[in-house]
């Protein structure tokens, strides 16, 4: 650029050298000043692409930040959506409060929960609103200490029961609320139970119910036990003098009449010593013990004193039973006792087994007598059901009920397995291992008997 400049002074001037030494001068003084203003426009030119490049890079980076932004509140949005939704879809009341109990918040629970109209929710007046939530409390005093409470100790979670004038009950909690680990609030919660506080309330009617039928029947055992066994006791002696006085003075049919008013009281004693055991199972309980069924079974045997013709054997190794020994010694007995005293054969067979899987022992009582037809295989275990004649068999017809109420008091079942002429297996489950609620129970109720 001074070269061209330098050719325009020349041009007009001629030679710089022959110039005056003012021109040569500010010739001088002209050029170096146009090669300061060429070196700052080329610093200007360099400064300048940098800046561009730099707020190329800063707007990249604001775009980049721009979208984070966006996205973070989208998914902010999306939060807050889901807690909106979450709470206004729970069955609890939720309220939120500041640390001076002013409120920020509730679900529309809340509001429904408590009743509160319209003009009190939309007045923003905490004062209002506390005071119509404390008028529908039977004890508003104790509330307001407990709140108090709170406020003192804002970090403590609490858990109460709120008592309504209308007889409603709510389960209150109340928690901290924390922002970055500062207190900035408090959250309630109440749920609704009063269904569950009346529904305990009614099995605790129940249970002194249960009670006092349970003495009841107790007192209407002794009368059974007593009063109705004297006067048979009574007949039967009457009948027996009757019979031995009077023998050379009664024809045959006489004597066959006495036997069987002999038999008929024998019958109904046996009727109310069944009733008896039937009713004291479940509500008379003995302690729960361990009973090695491979000594208890023989003895049972043994005590029945079999005939001859019938044989009874033990097939399996049988187990050691957690159980009141006296129930499963009738368990045994009656199931036993029916086999023998039904069986028709001439070549009698009883045959006891026992199975067991993960949980259960399952046994087994099999004999070769005359069978039971499916169409009575319920029935049987019914009270008083009989599939003979009486008279043909002694039979009160509550054995195997007996049975059936036993096996199902220790949480088992029992059934048969029989067709008509040959033979029957009835099968009953024990637990391996007596559950602890049915201990629980059976504890209950011999404490409540």
């Amino acid at each position: 650029m001074n070269r061209l400049l330098q050719r325009q002074i020349e041009k007009h001037l001629g030679s710089t050298d022959a110039a005056p030494a003012e021109l040569q001068s500010l010739f001088t003084a002209i050029s170096d000043a146009y090669d300061g203003f060429d070196a700052d426009r080329r610093l200007i030119e360099r400064s300048l692409d940098i800046s561009s490049q730099e707020l190329t890079e800063i707007n990249d980076r604001l775009r980049e930040e721009i979208g984070e932004r966006k996205a973070a509140d989208h998914e902010l949005r999306q939060s807050l959506s889901l807690l909106t939704a979450t709470l206004e879809s729970t069955a609890d009341g939720i309220l939120v409060v500041d640390r001076s109990g002013h409120v920020k918040g509730f679900n529309k629970q809340f509001a429904a929960m408590w009743r509160i109209p319209d003009a009190i929710l939309e007045s923003g007046q905490d004062e209002r609103l506390l005071s119509f939530v404390l008028d529908q409390l039977q004890d508003p005093q104790a509330f307001l200490v407990k709140v108090q409470q709170l406020y003192n100790d804002p970090a403590i979670d609490s858990n109460d029961i709120i008592h309504f004038k209308d007889g409603r009950v709510f389960d209150r909690y109340s928690k901290p609320q924390l922002l970055e680990d500062e207190i900035v609030g408090r959250v309630w919660s109440f749920r609704d139970i009063t269904a569950q506080v009346r529904l305990v309330q009614q099995l605790k009617d129940a249970n002194r119910q249960f009670v006092r039928v349970n003495k009841e029947l107790n007192d209407f055992a002794y009368v059974v036990s007593h009063d109705l066994k004297a006067p048979l006791r009574g007949i039967k002696t009457l009948a027996g003098w009757i019979a031995a006085d009077c023998a050379d003075r009664l024809d045959v049919e006489a004597k066959e009449q006495l036997s069987l008013l002999l038999n008929r009281v024998d019958r109904m004693h046996g009727l109310i010593d069944g009733i008896l055991q039937y009713s004291r199972i479940g509500r008379i309980t003995e302690e729960i013990t361990q009973v090695d069924l491979n000594e208890l079974v023989p003895q049972v045997i043994d005590l029945l004193a079999a005939p001859e013709h019938i044989e009874i054997t033990v097939r399996d190794e049988l187990p050691v039973v957690e159980c009141e020994r006296t129930r499963v010694t009738q368990l045994f007995q009656n199931l036993i006792s029916n086999a023998v005293k039904y069986m028709d054969k001439p070549r009698g067979s009883i045959t006891i087994g026992c199975t067991s899987d993960d949980e259960w022992w399952t046994f087994s009582v099999a004999d070769n007598g005359p069978g039971i037809d499916e169409k009575y295989h319920e029935r049987i275990f019914q009270l008083f059901q009989t599939l003979s004649p009486r008279d043909a068999y002694e039979s009160t017809g509550i054995g195997l009920t007996l049975v059936k109420k036993i096996v199902e008091t220790n949480g088992g079942r029992v059934w048969v397995e029989s067709e008509l002429g040959r033979g029957s297996t009835f099968f009953f489950t024990l637990p391996q291992k007596i559950r602890g609620e049915l201990q629980n129970e059976k504890l209950q109720t011999s404490a409540a008997c």
